[in-house]
């Protein structure tokens, strides 16, 4: 679902200016360059780097082997291919290109986009309270009124606050008692089964992972941990009820389980801490999901509790992001929709996932750690099912009552 955002180094003299690209993530041999007036770009699938350069150079657009570019040479050993772009003035110095990061558009134009859509009154989206436009694709596919996944389709026009009351209402609607009650009784051991699986990502070993490919600056702190509580908890119950193995339905459960995906709601609400995120996620795992079970969720924070305690526990929580990337990128193909669930998937990418995994990689192993305190938090029944007045231990004690009866089957 994502491009890859290497590691650059750009240098000039008094005709080139000279940008070498890390192509370790390189699925292909095969690169495309284009570079006209002041804009870059090179891409080796998956790996992609956009830039807006300081000055103008010729322009130029080729595609061909790595290793056979007239524009540029490769070092097999360092697995670099530096791109040899051609001054429009020769002898111009171009200022600031150590502080150059991956964008097409130039700061300005990227303020002055921001300012625009400020002022045809579109509302800030994602974890970076973004007002960038919804791509075209995205757009037409609104208006064409197929776009799956997502609760709230067009967070620009929706304010957080309504967005926040959406999903409270939808989890109150999907609220079903009998579904509920069916997971407690566990008639064929189905829960029992789903407790027993141990998510994979608390025992095997895991890569380091590659350099995230947001480039702007990072999201707030408190919003970046409350989306990561929802990430974390909705990813852990999804190798819970998979066995670990992910399939074309992953993504719906993991977005699903996260009021943020589905309903770009913010994070961290103001007046709202961490344990109202926690209670949120029960909230989900109790209303969509097949397994409605309030002991899976609680053997879910106690992972959560494992996980952020291990001492690699950041590279493991950027492995569970990988991992997330390629179930979305398996959800399409299970679809007769595939386009359109490419397009949902995308936004929620790049409003959420995208710059979650830049907080990550630039927070400490302290920061990290920090978090473990979160999972310790006993939710309350009677919290969890307010507002909706799901009165959970007195139907839980009639079903009880029931099964001494002989009696059962509630769905």
């Amino acid at each position: 679902m994502q491009l890859v955002t290497p590691s650059f180094h750009v240098e000039q003299d008094a005709s080139f200016v000279h940008v070498s690209i890390s192509c370790v993530d390189a699925k292909v041999a095969e690169v495309r360059i284009v570079a006209e007036e002041r804009t870059f770009g090179c891409f080796v699938d998956p790996v992609y780097l956009p830039l807006n350069l300081p000055c103008a150079v010729e322009s130029m657009s080729e595609t061909c082997a790595l290793t056979s570019s007239p524009h540029g040479t490769y070092d097999p050993k360092t697995q670099t291919f530096t791109v040899h772009i051609k001054k429009r003035v020769h002898g111009e110095h171009f200022p600031g290109l150590e502080a150059l990061r991956p964008q097409i558009l130039s700061d300005n134009e990227m303020a002055q986009l921001e300012e625009a859509s400020r002022q045809q009154g579109e509302h800030p989206y994602g974890l970076m309270s973004s007002h960038v436009p919804l791509s075209h694709a995205y757009a037409a596919m609104m208006r064409n009124g197929r776009v799956p996944i997502l609760d709230i389709v067009d967070p620009t026009v929706v304010p957080l606050a309504e967005r926040s009351m959406r999903a409270e209402e939808l989890e109150i609607q999907k609220w079903d008692e009998g579904m509920y009650l069916d997971s407690y009784v566990d008639v064929d051991g189905d829960v029992a089964a789903a407790m027993h699986v141990v998510p994979a990502l608390l025992r095997k070993d895991v890569p380091q992972g590659t350099q995230p490919a947001w480039a702007g600056p990072l999201p707030p702190t408190e919003q970046a941990q409350a989306c990561l509580v929802q990430v974390v908890f909705a990813y852990l119950y999804e190798m819970h009820v998979s066995s670990n193995e992910a399939s074309t339905e992953s993504a719906w459960t993991i977005c699903k389980l996260c009021r943020s995906l589905t309903c770009f709601s913010e994070p961290l609400p103001p007046g709202t801490d961490v344990q109202d995120v926690l209670r949120w996620s029960f909230r989900r795992a109790l209303t969509y999901t097949l397994y409605r079970s309030w002991a899976l969720c609680e053997r879910i924070c106690s992972d959560a509790h494992e996980l952020f305690n291990l001492p690699d526990a950041k590279a493991r929580i950027l492995h569970m992001l990988r991992d997330m990337d390629a179930i979305f990128a398996l959800a399409p193909t299970g679809t007769g929709l595939a386009e359109p669930m490419e397009l949902a998937l995308q936004l929620v990418w790049d409003a959420w996932l995208a710059p979650l995994e830049s907080w990550i990689h630039a927070a400490s192993d302290d920061d990290i750690k920090a978090m473990v305190s979160i999972w310790n938090a006993r939710m309350s029944k009677d919290a969890v099912g307010t507002p909706g007045e799901w009165d959970l231990e007195a139907w839980e004690a009639a079903a009880r009552e029931a099964q001494e009866h002989g009696e059962g089957g509630f769905v």
